[in-house]
């Protein structure tokens, strides 16, 4: 299976690309920093891992335009698309500059839309596909603290439920990731606290690898990971 990851170059997109090409998965990666990319691609390949690489800033379109039609040649087409690039800014509506909102919007939004837009031509004409939206339990529940990152998570969200119906009589299918803490370096407020309690990030990959196994006719709209143990006391 083909399957093009976002925001692949750390995190958790880093564990998802990681995990599925180590399990047989065809594995287009996609991130800004091309110097990071390329040493993921060469790591996963000189583990036998099949992978290609193209920098792309999925908050431009043209930029994702190019990426997209370049990755699709690269491994021969597209079966899926995990959208997971995202940024995380956690800060109350007091604090929040005007900036880091619009930065927000046009990753964590326009920059999936984006994305999305441009893979469809080819699921639709294959007439199948199928597409990951990585959300956050923030996508779903209040974050007193965070409200602009989960306004964010929210319309992914609301984006990902509508377009399942979209894309439904089309054969693609959609399904929505909502991750809860998880030990990515983009999460981590203290770098010296205690992280071994969250998910993993290969254990997001594993979600999406068994999501994208299912056959065909059936569809896993919604899936929530969360860690089984409870954040330490401070």
């Amino acid at each position: 299976m083909k399957v093009i990851v976002t925001g692949a170059s750390k995190g958790i997109g880093r564990g998802i690309a990681s995990f599925l090409a180590m399990d047989g998965f065809d594995v287009g990666l996609l991130a800004r920093s091309k110097d990071t990319l390329e040493d993921l691609r060469q790591s996963l390949e000189e583990q036998d891992g099949t992978c290609y690489s193209v920098a792309c800033d999925i908050r431009d379109r043209d930029q994702v335009n190019y990426a997209v039609a370049a990755l699709v040649e690269g491994l021969g087409g597209v079966d899926a698309l995990i959208n997971n690039a995202g940024l995380v800014i956690r800060k109350n509506v007091f604090d929040i500059s005007l900036d880091e909102w619009h930065a927000l919007i046009d990753t964590n939004i326009n920059g999936l839309f984006y994305m999305t837009r441009a893979v469809l031509p080819y699921m639709k004409e294959q007439g199948r596909g199928h597409i990951i939206n990585i959300s956050s339990i923030s996508g779903k529940v209040p974050l007193p603290g965070g409200s602009a990152y989960a306004a964010s998570k929210y319309a992914v969200t609301g984006f990902s439920q509508s377009l399942f119906q979209e894309l439904r009589d089309y054969g693609i299918t959609v399904t929505t990731v909502f991750p809860g803490s998880v030990d990515s370096a983009s999460h981590r407020h203290d770098p010296n606290d205690d992280h071994s309690w969250k998910v993993q990030p290969e254990e997001v990959g594993q979600v999406c690898r068994d999501i994208l196994r299912m056959r065909p006719g059936a569809a896993m709209s919604e899936v929530e990971i969360r860690p089984l143990a409870r954040p330490p006391k401070t």
